[in-house]
């Protein structure tokens, strides 16, 4: 196959719906189907969602299905207040809808895909007292971008969220939930997944090193912040033609798996 373009094209979208919301489920549902392909999913728990662009809505898996069963059409609308839009019968994670309701409202501004999986890497930083420390260059753009939310139990009281917010602050994207999970967070779909992506490859060298006994080679605290300036900043696309070279080479790898997921 000849790859002449980076650009990525969505089905038609289906009568009665707007095209941003058919945009949104395209890529969730991608992004959904990719955690599958990492091996990040627990059957059919945790969640990830994304803000209708110019609306209070997101869009959430329904609760029953796996990963891999997940299409943009069976993707559920909810409102700021856990009101189902759509007309179905599948039910939504309570506690799923209280975690992506309180970034979905306190950070409508900047954080409009949420993804929170309980993943074995990074659950094991979640559950030793041990920080996130960069380890490569990657891993550079979620130096001070990462908070902490000590563990409360299955996050089914509401009172709660509130103090994920307070967690999450207000330039954090991405939060480590302490003996529960890794929740990440960005303005779009492709950039909470890579987020989630970096922090986990990154935790796995991390544990390896801590493991080995080797003295740990530390980036220089001025370097680590050139180099996330570098990252979100955009200059660390290195030439390509779009901030994610990687996306559409994700649509490729999902449409050649299975491309019934953009149904």
């Amino acid at each position: 196959m000849t790859i002449t373009s980076l650009d990525i094209t969505y089905p038609k979208t289906p009568k009665g719906m707007s095209d941003n919301e058919w945009k949104a489920r395209v890529d969730l549902a991608a992004v959904y189907r990719l955690t599958d392909y990492y091996g990040w999913t627990s059957v059919v728990y945790n969640h990830i969602t994304l803000r209708i662009p110019n609306t209070d809505t997101f869009l959430i898996n329904p609760f029953g299905l796996r990963y891999d069963e997940i299409r943009a059409s069976n993707l559920i609308r909810l409102d700021l207040e856990g009101n189902k839009l759509d007309n179905v019968d599948m039910p939504i994670n309570k506690a799923g809808y209280n975690i992506h309701s309180a970034i979905h409202e306190a950070r409508s501004n900047d954080l409009h895909c949420v993804m929170h999986t309980h993943e074995p890497i990074s659950q094991t930083m979640c559950s030793i007292n041990e920080k996130f420390i960069p380890m490569v260059q990657e891993a550079c753009q979620l130096y001070e971008r990462i908070g902490y939310h000590d563990f409360e139990g299955i996050v089914l009281d509401s009172s709660e969220k509130k103090r994920l917010i307070s967690a999450m602050g207000t330039k954090n994207h991405t939060l480590v939930l302490k003996n529960h999970g890794l929740l990440t967070a960005g303005p779009s779909a492709i950039w909470a997944f890579v987020r989630h992506q970096i922090y986990i490859r990154n935790s796995d060298i991390q544990l390896r090193a801590l493991a080995s006994g080797a003295e740990i080679s530390k980036i220089p605290e001025d370097v680590i912040k050139h180099t996330r300036q570098q990252f979100e900043g955009g200059s660390a696309q290195g030439g390509a033609l779009v901030r994610h070279p990687e996306w559409p080479a994700f649509w490729r790898l999902l449409d050649k798996l299975d491309p019934d997921w953009k149904t």
